[in-house]
């Protein structure tokens, strides 16, 4: 392969202009071509505010963008792309909607008829306002105004905003501000809507749930309210009963004062008793204790007396009993 530096000039300026061409011209082909899509046209009385870039939708859904917006003499094309499995018939038509208060446009096209349509016509188009429509219908109304009144304010009027002026600029710039800030947040808001539209949907899907669910909650509830019902009866039962029985004590407080007083009487007797009944208990025990060890040896008796308790036996024989 010979290098670049001995090849032909003249061949290599012809190849390189030649391929520089061709990049060129596929750069404008993937840049008017859409692919996947269709490219249609519709012709409207004037833009009404609505710029290439802005979205196409079909019953409320994005299906495309738009592409261009020219002047075609006295009307205004429309170029806009939408996807394949949309189709225009012959009696389609085109809106240019408001998206937002503060600038922001959408082409709202609804399909209809039959066979296959890529131009929309300047009588199936509308856009939000006609400039030339105002100006014939406030004409009328303009005559019927006092000029003079009018004329003074208007100079009133003029004097404020002079006055104003200061104030004026700052604010024309946040609306800006706040314009391009809900501009470059649409998308975000139409996930949102998307977000909402789903959580709808799912309430919906789940609505004979819910409504059973609230079916066995009012049950509970209902039970809940038997069960404090019952209990709200317990405690007046219970307050009835307390009231009846401090009746009678009260009534029975003299009759009972003397029988506590003989119960006391009684109590301290009989531990009187008590005490002496354990002195006696132990006094005999020491004596139970000997009776024990004495007859402890079977039939025989184990006795010890102090003499002459029991005379010997030979003393019998002395007084003569032998």
């Amino acid at each position: 392969m010979k290098p670049l530096g001995r090849r032909d000039p003249f061949r290599v300026g012809v190849a390189a202009i030649a391929a520089g061409a061709a990049v060129c011209l596929l750069v404008v082909l993937f840049t008017v071509v859409s692919f996947g899509t269709r490219s249609y046209t519709a012709v409207l009385a004037q833009t009404a505010g609505l710029r290439p870039g802005e979205d196409v939708e079909v019953y409320g859904v994005p299906k495309g963008k738009v592409k261009s917006v020219a002047l075609d003499g006295d009307v205004v094309a429309v170029r806009f792309v939408l996807d394949k499995d949309v189709e225009l018939g012959n009696r389609s038509k085109a809106e240019v909607k408001v998206a937002t208060l503060l600038g922001t446009h959408y082409l709202a096209v609804t399909p209809a008829g039959s066979g296959r349509s890529t131009t929309i016509p300047l009588a199936r188009t509308s856009v939000p306002f006609n400039l030339q429509d105002v100006l014939e219908k406030g004409t009328a109304n303009l005559e019927q105004l006092d000029p003079e009144l009018l004329a003074r304010a208007l100079a009133e009027t003029s004097k404020t905003l002079t006055a104003t002026n200061d104030q004026i600029g700052p604010a024309l710039t946040g609306i800006a501000r706040l314009s391009e800030a809900v501009q470059s947040r649409s998308q975000q808001t139409g996930e949102l809507l998307a977000a909402a539209r789903g959580v709808t949907s799912q309430l919906s899907a789940s609505s004979t749930d819910i409504v059973a669910l609230m079916r066995k909650a009012n049950l509970v509830i209902g039970e809940i309210t038997a069960r404090r019902q019952a209990i709200h009866t317990l405690l007046t039962e219970t307050t009835t009963l307390a009231d009846n029985l401090g009746a009678v004590i009260d009534q029975t407080r003299q009759d009972m004062a003397p029988a506590f007083r003989q119960l006391n009487a009684v109590l301290s007797t009989l531990r009187e008793e008590d005490a002496t009944l354990k002195e006696v208990l132990g006094k005999i025990a020491p004596t139970v204790r000997y009776f024990a060890n004495a007859t402890g040896n079977g039939a025989w008796a184990d006795l010890w007396l102090k003499d002459p308790a029991m005379p010997p036996d030979d003393l019998g024989c002395k007084l003569g009993g032998c």
